[in-house]
């Protein structure tokens, strides 16, 4: 699987979401976790669907992300899983 093959209903697969009451939160929430992940790595989009291992990480974010949604952020946490896969992807090292 790629990146750009992750689409709603394999979202809705893997967190375990029936229905579609939070179908507009959970297009958010993988658009958001996509840029994250470029933003992390410094890869594009097209860069991340030739790393066999960032699906997993992009559904980890999204999985963090429906199931945290808190207005209050007290540190940044990250899965550690998900850190080390894009961080072997890394490119910003500024």
């Amino acid at each position: 699987m790629k990146v750009s093959e992750i689409t709603l209903d394999v979202l809705k697969q893997y967190l375990r979401v029936a229905g579609t009451a939070d179908d507009i939160l959970l297009k958010a929430i993988l658009a958001g976790a996509i840029q994250f992940s470029v933003n992390y790595t410094g890869l594009s989009e097209a860069d991340l669907d030739d790393k066999p291992d960032m699906p997993l990480a992009i559904l980890a974010l999204c999985s963090d992300m429906y199931e945290v949604r808190q207005a209050t952020v007290t540190g940044l946490q990250i899965n550690p899983t998900v850190a080390q896969i894009l961080g072997s992807y890394c490119q910003n090292f500024l």
